[in-house]
C-alpha cells in the first residue's frame, strides 16, 4: 500500500524532510523566478561595487590628460538664405592624450569641438559643435592630425557671425559602463571671424569629392562610408 501511494502522488507534491507534503514550491515557475532574483541582485551588486571601485585612492585613477587645438583658417563665410543664417566652414589642427580615461568601468569616450561666443543682439551666449567623435580604446584617445575640416557648419541663426571673437573647445564626456558621465574640457583657442562675406572653394570641393565617392560607392553598391 505504501508503494501504490508514493506513485499516486502527484509530480506537484513535494515531501519535505518532516515526511509532509508541500504543494507548488517545486515548480518551474518557482525555480525561474529564484534563478532570475538571484541573477539580478548579483548583476546590480556587481554593478555598484565597479562603479565604486573607481574612486579608490590609486595611482591610475589620477587621470592626466592634454590636449591641444588650433586654428588653421577660416575657408568661408556665407549667408546661408535657405536658413537665413550666417555659415561657416573651418580646418584646425587637434591633438589630444586621453589614454588615462580607460579602466575597467570605462566603456567610451564621447570627444567633440564646440564653438562659443557670447553679447550678439540676439543671444547673450551661443554653443555650436562643429565636429565629434567616438573613442572606444586607449590607442584611439592618442590622436594627432593637421587641417581637419569641421563635420557641421558653423551657423548663426540670426546673421550676427561677422566679426565676431570665438573660442574653439575640445571638451569630452566620459561614459562609464555603470555610474555617472562626467564633461571635461583639454583645449581652448580664440580667433575672430572675418567681417566680410568670402568664399574661397575649399567646401566646394570637398563636397564635389564627396558627391565623386557616394557615386563610386553606388557603382559598386556600397555604402559611401565603406569606401572611405
Amino acid at each position: 500500500s505504501s508503494i501504490r501511494s508514493v506513485f499516486a502522488t502527484p509530480p506537484w507534491v513535494v515531501l519535505c524532510a518532516g515526511g509532509a507534503p508541500t504543494r507548488g514550491m517545486d515548480t518551474y515557475s518557482a525555480r525561474a523566478n529564484t534563478i532570475f532574483c538571484t541573477f539580478c541582485t548579483v548583476l546590480g551588486t556587481t554593478a555598484v561595487l565597479s562603479h565604486l571601485s573607481t574612486f579608490l585612492p590609486m595611482d591610475q585613477f589620477d587621470v592626466r590628460t592634454s590636449g591641444n587645438v588650433q586654428l588653421n583658417m577660416v575657408h568661408d563665410l556665407i549667408p546661408n538664405s535657405h536658413l537665413n543664417s550666417d555659415q561657416s566652414f573651418l580646418s584646425f589642427h587637434l591633438n589630444h592624450n586621453l589614454s588615462q580615461e580607460f579602466h575597467w568601468n570605462m566603456n567610451q569616450l564621447f570627444l567633440y569641438l564646440v564653438v562659443t561666443y557670447n553679447d550678439t543682439a540676439s543671444n547673450m551666449r551661443n554653443e555650436v559643435t562643429v565636429y565629434d567623435k567616438i573613442i572606444r580604446s586607449p590607442e584611439a584617445a592618442r590622436f594627432k592630425q593637421r587641417n581637419l575640416m569641421n563635420e557641421y557648419p558653423l551657423r548663426d541663426q540670426f546673421r550676427e557671425l561677422r566679426d565676431q571673437k570665438v573660442r574653439l573647445h575640445v571638451r569630452y564626456r566620459t561614459m562609464p559602463i555603470v555610474g555617472l558621465m562626467h564633461e571635461k574640457e583639454v583645449a581652448a583657442v580664440d580667433f575672430q571671424m572675418p567681417d566680410q562675406y568670402f568664399r574661397d572653394g575649399t567646401q566646394e570641393n570637398r563636397e564635389q569629392a564627396m558627391k565623386k565617392e557616394k557615386r563610386k560607392a553606388k557603382e559598386k553598391g556600397l555604402e559611401d562610408w565603406q569606401m572611405r
